[in-house]
């Protein structure tokens, strides 16, 4: 996946939970489960956007071979 893929996942899932709240109102069981697993999908992306700015920055501050 790349990070452009990941980061508009990440950008779905947060929209998916605000709409969530706005038209899940009365299905309470219903938006608990969304919120759940839509908060483990943005919380998963979180950490490979994250691990991936790492590793970026690890390869740009590598010391030069030799």
């Amino acid at each position: 996946m790349t990070l452009e893929t990941a980061v508009i996942l990440l950008i779905l899932a947060v929209a998916g939970i605000v709409l969530t709240f706005k038209f899940l109102r009365k299905k309470l069981k219903l938006r608990i489960i969304c919120l759940i697993l839509l908060s483990l999908i943005a919380l998963i992306l979180a950490g490979y956007i994250g691990l991936t700015a790492i590793f970026i920055d690890a390869v740009h501050n590598q010391p030069p071979a030799g």
